[in-house]
């Protein structure tokens, strides 16, 4: 046995590629990047609205592994090069309370799609049993 059990919800969109939304291994979960597609009509909004949904789909998955935003200890963010990020730190602070995690900005020249402002994946602490 290797350690790491793929996790999967289908609250959040699902991954476009071979890989899975998430990994849970030696107490903690990963997950790959989140676009912030509105996952329930797949429109991309601003860089506030899909902050927003690139976090709660964040949220959804890291609860999927037993965990959640409140426990995320990284965050790493990759957003599009000239785009402010004033939108995006205001939402960010709106979805993780102190103490927030450790964080990286990433500018980027291109992300996947040309409406794609930013792409958010994380690492939380896993404090419970995984959700259904």
């Amino acid at each position: 046995m290797s350690g790491r059990t793929p996790v999967s919800t289908p609250e959040a969109p699902t991954p476009t590629g071979p890989f899975s939304q998430a990994v849970r291994a030696a107490g903690l979960v990963f997950t790959a990047g989140q676009a912030g597609r509105n996952r329930e009509t797949g429109v991309m909004g601003d860089l506030a609205e899909q902050t927003d949904w690139a976090l709660r789909n964040l949220d959804a998955i890291l609860r999927a592994g037993g965990s959640s935003l409140r426990d995320a200890v990284k965050l790493t963010i990759f957003l599009r090069e000239g785009t402010d990020p004033a939108p995006l730190n205001r939402v960010y602070q709106e979805h993780l309370p102190e103490p927030r995690p450790a964080r990286s900005l990433v500018l980027v020249s291109r992300l996947k799609g040309p409406d794609m402002l930013v792409e958010i994946e994380a690492i939380g602490v896993v404090t419970g049993d995984p959700e259904p």
